[in-house]
């Protein structure tokens, strides 16, 4: 059916990558099918373009249409228009593809908000749309989606990996993934226990399929590992062979940034250290260094090392202060700030193959500013101290910093004898966050988490009231 003009779409689905587009066509397919949906696609990826054609899908093509703004040279709105329309800040929302990308010229950054603020608005002005759809992301095209959809008041879903194997968590009309109305006295479910018992039990992390390729140590396996090439040279022959656009296109700093990586992996070593036995410490891992949880949701904290300095400041005397690198972004902190860290005397960098499940128990309390070993501690019944926005603040079974400064007391508080959150109040929150999830995982393309995916994205889009077109099944 080609590029949209006019129309009106109960559902627009936004992909940044091939790979959504093989994942969400056929969960799409089945909405317009079985449902009655009017759907259509919004691509940031030209070779997406070529399967949406095939499939007979509609979509607008955001490159397509750049070509046909700038040939015609229309006057794009000024930085400042879009700022007060949007209500946003530019800084903060080009920072994340600004650092993933090196490229730090604001006159390429302030064109592009513009550029692309132009046809997305374009798009909602001249068709009407329901809902749209997307996976939490912090470039500048997925940012700019969400904010042009709140200005005309259209809904729009999140989806990001749960804290639960194959589940998923989608968010309505928020850029922080949360739940709310939490409350004790609620059931816990058999299953629920046993997963909390499957933890302790594997001492594994929840590590989603389309991001396992990265958690490994940065090592010449790594480096040369045939997934890594594969990816390589599909970008390559996308970009320079049949010319199709997409916006993770920074080729050459990608696979510069991967030498910086393991070059820094290989320096670091005169700086690991491994847990000594019977030494009391504070563990705060380190989160992936640019990724949308930090960029986005938390900037404020977006330099770590100097959050790592603060805190080993804070830490009372007779404590050490344990750092570990995420297992996805091993040697992307600079050699000389972690010199500067572990100089300090108290800090210890521990080595990347050191279990955190390990960590987290034999802490004093835990540290973090929205990662997943915060909830990690939490089902392990280890103090937890958060800083930053999480979807476990708030609840009752962390200790809440609203000011940096009030860190010192707050472990004084987490490190005392008598500071302990119930046990049945913590298992109550770990049901009701599995409560707040839904089955299925992005891009497992089986007929069984297709299946799954589907009908988790429907009840959701059906029980939040998302999309008002859904049919409602059964009594």
């Amino acid at each position: 059916m080609g590029r949209s003009r006019h129309g009106s779409f109960d559902l627009l689905f936004a992909i940044m990558a091939v790979q959504e587009v093989v994942f969400f066509a056929p969960v799409a397919r089945r909405l317009m099918e079985e449902e009655g949906l009017r759907v259509a696609f919004l691509t940031f990826h030209e070779a997406g373009d070529d399967i949406l054609d095939r499939e007979g899908i509609p979509y607008f093509s955001l490159h397509k249409l750049k070509d046909e703004v700038v040939g015609r040279r229309v006057d794009l709105p000024s930085i400042e228009d879009v700022e007060k329309d949007l209500a946003i800040h530019t800084r903060r929302l080009v920072v994340h593809e600004m650092l993933t990308t090196n490229r730090r010229r604001e006159e390429y950054l302030t064109f592009k908000v513009r550029l692309y603020y132009h046809i997305m608005d374009s798009i909602f002005k001249d068709n009407t749309i329901g809902c749209v759809v997307q996976e939490l992301g912090g470039f500048i095209a997925p940012q700019l989606l969400y904010y042009v959809a709140r200005k005309y008041g259209v809904n729009h879903v999140f989806i990001e990996p749960a804290m639960f194997p194959k589940r998923v968590v989608f968010t309505l009309n928020e850029l922080y993934a949360d739940f709310t109305g939490f409350s004790q006295g609620r059931e816990v479910t058999e299953n629920v226990r046993r997963l909390v018992e499957e933890y302790r039990a594997k001492k594994t992390v929840v590590i989603p399929k389309k991001d396992r390729h990265f958690f490994q140590d940065m090592n010449v396996k790594r480096l040369l590992a045939f997934d890594n090439f594969r990816r390589l040279a599909r970008k390559l022959y996308h970009k320079y062979i049949i010319g199709r656009r997409e916006e993770y296109n920074a080729i050459l700093w990608y696979c510069t940034y991967q030498l910086i990586k393991f070059f820094r992996r290989k320096a670091l070593t005169l700086y690991y250290s491994l847990p000594r036995e019977g030494e009391r410490y504070v563990y705060f891992p380190f989160h992936v260094p640019l990724d949308v949880q930090l960029t986005v949701r938390c900037p404020e904290f977006l330099n770590q090392e100097a959050l790592v300095d603060y805190i080993a400041r804070s830490i009372p005397m007779g404590y050490r202060l344990y750092v570990k690198e995420h297992p996805a972004a091993i040697g992307a902190h600079p050699v000389l700030k972690i010199r500067d860290l572990v100089r300090l005397g108290n800090v210890r960098l521990i080595h990347p193959s050191c279990n955190s499940f390990d960590l987290i128990k034999n802490a004093g309390c835990v540290i973090t500013i929205n990662s997943k070993v915060g909830f990690e501690a939490i089902m392990q019944g280890r103090p937890v101290i958060v800083l930053g926005k999480a979807f476990y603040r708030g609840k009752g079974v962390t200790i809440d910093i609203e000011d940096i400064r009030d860190l010192p007391q707050a472990l004084k508080k987490a490190l005392s004898q008598g500071y302990k959150v119930e046990e049945e109040k913590r298992l109550q929150f770990i049901q009701q966050a599995f409560e707040w999830s839904y089955k299925g995982e992005l891009y497992e393309n089986s007929v069984e988490n297709l299946e799954a995916f589907y009908n988790s994205l429907r009840d959701f889009l059906l029980g939040s009231g998302a999309v008002t077109a859904l049919k409602k099944v059964g009594p």
